[in-house]
């Protein structure tokens, strides 16, 4: 397996990843999620002998992302350098596999990361996998679709939060 960037022909793949997993991510169509990309700090998926395995996407500060979850953190970061984790996911087929910490691997450790996981109703899974991984919960946010977000922040390797 190896970690590389999203190319243009794993698009499909990687929508298809995305629409299957709604109830963690926010959905998106073929233009919405090329628009991502081209703004991304980081865009890449788990390649498994030519099949995808999972992706991620991040984005630094300030481009011109319109989520508010990526604004709660700008605000909340303000001018510090930060890594804002907009999604990820793996594979139904490649889950528990070490895939999603490959991935994790590959975007934290430079500044600090930010994310949402929900947390109302709790999303168990993601919520103690992140926890393993020293996140901790830096606030609350409500989203349209009545559900309630966690944001949690990792610090970087220097231990550094705004």
């Amino acid at each position: 397996m190896k970690i590389r960037n999203i190319a243009p022909t794993d698009l499909d793949v990687v929508l298809a990843l995305n629409q299957g997993a709604l109830d963690a991510v926010g959905p998106l169509d073929l233009e919405r999620l090329s628009w991502i990309v081209s703004l991304a700090e980081n865009a890449l998926v788990a390649d498994i002998d030519g099949e995808i395995g999972g992706f991620v996407v991040t984005l630094g500060p300030g481009t011109a992302y319109d989520s508010p979850n990526y604004a709660w953190f700008g605000h909340h970061f303000g001018e510090h350098p930060y890594t804002y984790l907009d999604r990820i996911v793996v594979a139904p087929g490649h889950r528990r596999t070490g895939i999603a910490s490959l991935l994790y691997d590959a975007v934290e450790g430079r500044s600090p990361v930010g994310l949402e996981v929900y947390c109302e109703p709790p999303n168990v899974a993601s919520l103690a996998f992140h926890a393993a991984r020293g996140y901790e919960e830096i606030g609350r946010q409500p989203q349209s679709n009545g559900k309630t977000v966690a944001m949690l922040v990792k610090p970087n390797q220097q231990g550094d939060t705004p």
